[in-house]
C-alpha cells in the first residue's frame, strides 16, 4: 500500500509521438511535499485507481472508494478485476493490454463496477500507462466516471419515446376505432327504437351500451395519457365511479381477494374529468392486485366526508380549508419500505417484475390529484399492507348519476345534408336523424355532396359532415357550402384526435360552427342539431314528437 502513488514518470515526450501529457506527471517532490497530481489525485470527483503491471490496486482515490462504498484497506493490493461482473473479467484479468501498451492510453468504454452492497454501477473508465524514470511501463492510471444518473436520464428519455409512440399509435386508430364504434352505437340506438319499452331484450341493450362509452371513453384515456387530449372536468358522483371500478375489477381479480367497501353515502360530487378519475381508481386498485396476487388478501375502498380546517391542513401540502372527500384504496400485501415509499410516486420508478409494470401508473396518479387540487398520502409498513388516501376538494353542485337520461331528446322537421365515407355510419346516424323527425339526404363523398347541394341550395338547412373523406375533405366541403350559403350552419364530425379532446371543441376548423368527436351519441347529435338550427333564426312549424 503507498500512502502516495510513488510512481515517477520522467518519461520522454516522444514516447506519445509529440503528444501532450494526456495527465500530471505523477512523481513526488525531493522534500516529500505533495505535487498537484496528488491534490486533484484526493480531491477529484472522478474516480482514480493506480494499479500495477499485474492489474493489482496499488492506491485508489477517496471518489472512487465513495462511487463503490469501500474503506481504503478493503480495495488496496486485490485485483482489479475482483470489483467486475463476470462478463469484464475475462477482459481485465492479466496484464496491460497491447493497446495500452502501444498508444500509452485507451479508448474510453463503458463498463459497471460491483458495489460493497453487490448493486451494480454504471461506469465510463480511460487507462493510462504509467512508466518509471527509466521509461519503463510500470503500472496504469484508471480513470472511472459514475454514470448511472446519465444511464437514467437515458432510460427516462426512452420511456418518454416510447410513451409518445404510444401517442402516435393512439392518435393513428383513435379515427378508425372511433368510426367503427359510431357505427355499433348507431345501430344500438336503432335496435332501441324498434324494440318496444315492454320488450324483454331492452334491458340487454344497457351494457351494451356502457361498454360501447367504455371503449370510447378507452380512446380518450390512451390519448389523455399521452397528452395529446385535454381534459374536460365534470361534475362526478364519487360513489357511482367506485361502484363501477369495482364492478369491473370483480370480473377480474382471483377468488383469493376479497373486496370490500365502505361508503359514505354523503351525495357529494368532486370537479374533475370522468376518465382520469377512472384511471386513478383503475391504477390503485391494480397496485392492490399485484400486492396480493401471490398471497391472495383484501382489497378495501372507503369514501368518507372530512372537513379540513386551517389546522388539519398543515399536514397536507397545498390545501386549503374545506370539505373534501376522501378516498382510501388499501391492500393487506406485502407492504412498502421507507425508502420504497418515497419513491413511490417517481416517474419510472417501480417494483414491478419487468413487463408488469412501466412506473408510471403512480406518478400518473399524483398528476391527476394535484390537477384537481387534492392531495394523495401513502401509509405502509413491510408485511403490513399499504394504504393510499387521496382528498378530492367537494363540489358544492351534486350530482345526479346520469340524471340527463330522463331529460327529452329535441327533434325537427328540418333538412339535412348529412355526408360521411364510411357507409355504416352513414346508413346508421342517417336513419337514427330521421326518426328524430329530420328530412335526411345522405352522400358518401364531398364532391358528390357539393354537386347534391349546389342544385338546391335553400332546399338543405344544415350540413353535418366527416371531417376526414378523401378526395374532398369536410373542411374543404364546408369551405364551399358557405361561399354558396355562408349563413347555412355547419357540424363538423371527426374520429382524430388532431383537433383536441373526445369530450369537447378545442381548435374548431375552418367554416364550420360545431365539432363533434365521434363516436358521437345520439343525445348530443340530437342537441347540437337543434341548438345550430335555433341559431339561425329560422323558425320551423314541426309536429309535436316526444323521443326520451
Amino acid at each position: 500500500m503507498f500512502a502516495n502513488p510513488p510512481l515517477r514518470l520522467n518519461r520522454k515526450p516522444e514516447r506519445f509521438s509529440g503528444k501532450p501529457l494526456p495527465y500530471p506527471l505523477l512523481r513526488t517532490e525531493p522534500d516529500g511535499s505533495a505535487n498537484n497530481f496528488n491534490i486533484l489525485f484526493k480531491a477529484s470527483r472522478e474516480g482514480i485507481l493506480i494499479v500495477d503491471m499485474n492489474g493489482i490496486i496499488e492506491d485508489a482515490n477517496p471518489a472512487f472508494l465513495d462511487i463503490l462504498g469501500y474503506d481504503l484497506p478493503e480495495v488496496v493490493m486485490k485485483a482489479y478485476h475482483e470489483f467486475s461482473p463476470e462478463k469484464w473479467r475475462a477482459m481485465e484479468e492479466g496484464t496491460v493490454s497491447e493497446q495500452v501498451l502501444q498508444n500509452g492510453v485507451s479508448d474510453e468504454f463503458e463498463k459497471e463496477f460491483i458495489r460493497k452492497n453487490g448493486s451494480l454501477i454504471p461506469a465510463k473508465t480511460r487507462t493510462w500507462l504509467l512508466y518509471d524514470r527509466h521509461s519503463a511501463p510500470a503500472g496504469k492510471m484508471i480513470l472511472i466516471s459514475d454514470i448511472s444518473f446519465q444511464k437514467e436520464l437515458e432510460s427516462q428519455l426512452r420511456q418518454s419515446q416510447k410513451l409518445e409512440a404510444v401517442g402516435t399509435l393512439a392518435g393513428g386508430i383513435a379515427h378508425d376505432f372511433n368510426n367503427i364504434l359510431s357505427s355499433i352505437m348507431g345501430y344500438l340506438e336503432l335496435l332501441k327504437y324498434d324494440l318496444s319499452k315492454k320488450s324483454p331484450a331492452r334491458k340487454h341493450l344497457e351494457p351494451l351500451f356502457k361498454a360501447s362509452y367504455r371503449a370510447r371513453d378507452l380512446v380518450r384515456h390512451i390519448l389523455d395519457f399521452s397528452r395529446q387530449s385535454d381534459s374536460i372536468p365534470q361534475v362526478i358522483p364519487m360513489q357511482y365511479m367506485i361502484k363501477e371500478v369495482v364492478e369491473l375489477m370483480s370480473a377480474t381479480l382471483p377468488s383469493t381477494i376479497q373486496i370490500k367497501q365502505d361508503i359514505e353515502k354523503t351525495g357529494l360530487a368532486v370537479k374533475a374529468d370522468q376518465t382520469q378519475v377512472h384511471q386513478v381508481l383503475m391504477n390503485l386498485c391494480t397496485n392492490a392486485y399485484h400486492a396480493m396476487k401471490e398471497t391472495g388478501g383484501i382489497l378495501e375502498i372507503s369514501l368518507k366526508q372530512r372537513e379540513l380546517s386551517g389546522q388539519a391542513c398543515i399536514g397536507y401540502y397545498d390545501l386549503r380549508p374545506g370539505r373534501y372527500l376522501e378516498l382510501a384504496v388499501s391492500d393487506t400485501g406485502a407492504g412498502m419500505d421507507e425508502e420504497t415509499m418515497k419513491r413511490a410516486f417517481d416517474p419510472y420508478f417501480t417494483t414491478k417484475e419487468k413487463g408488469e409494470g412501466t412506473g408510471m401508473g403512480l406518478a400518473v396518479v399524483h398528476g391527476i390529484v394535484k390537477k384537481y387540487r387534492g392531495s394523495i398520502r401513502v401509509d405502509s409498513r413491510p408485511g403490513d399492507g399499504t394504504t393510499f388516501k387521496l382528498l378530492f376538494p367537494v363540489c358544492e353542485k351534486n350530482a345526479g348519476h346520469e340524471a340527463d337520461k330522463g331529460e327529452k331528446i329535441p327533434t325537427g322537421c328540418e333538412s339535412i345534408l348529412f355526408v360521411d365515407d364510411e357507409k355504416e355510419i352513414l346508413n346508421s346516424n342517417g336513419k337514427l336523424l330521421e326518426k328524430l323527425g329530420y328530412k335526411v339526404t345522405s352522400r358518401s363523398n364531398g364532391r358528390n355532396a357539393l354537386t347534391t347541394f349546389r342544385q338546391n341550395p335553400a332546399g338543405f338547412d344544415i350540413l353535418i359532415t366527416d371531417m376526414t373523406m378523401p378526395e374532398m375533405t369536410g373542411e374543404q366541403l364546408a369551405r364551399r357550402v358557405k361561399s354558396i350559403s355562408p349563413l347555412t350552419p355547419v357540424i363538423m364530425c371527426t374520429g382524430s384526435s388532431r383537433l383536441g379532446s373526445l369530450s369537447g371543441t378545442r381548435t374548431q376548423p375552418p367554416n364550420s360552427d360545431y365539432l363533434l368527436f365521434k363516436p358521437v351519441d345520439l343525445r348530443r347529435m340530437a342537441g347540437t342539431v337543434r341548438k345550430a338550427l335555433d341559431k339561425t333564426g329560422k323558425h320551423t312549424i314541426c309536429p309535436e314528437r316526444c323521443v326520451s
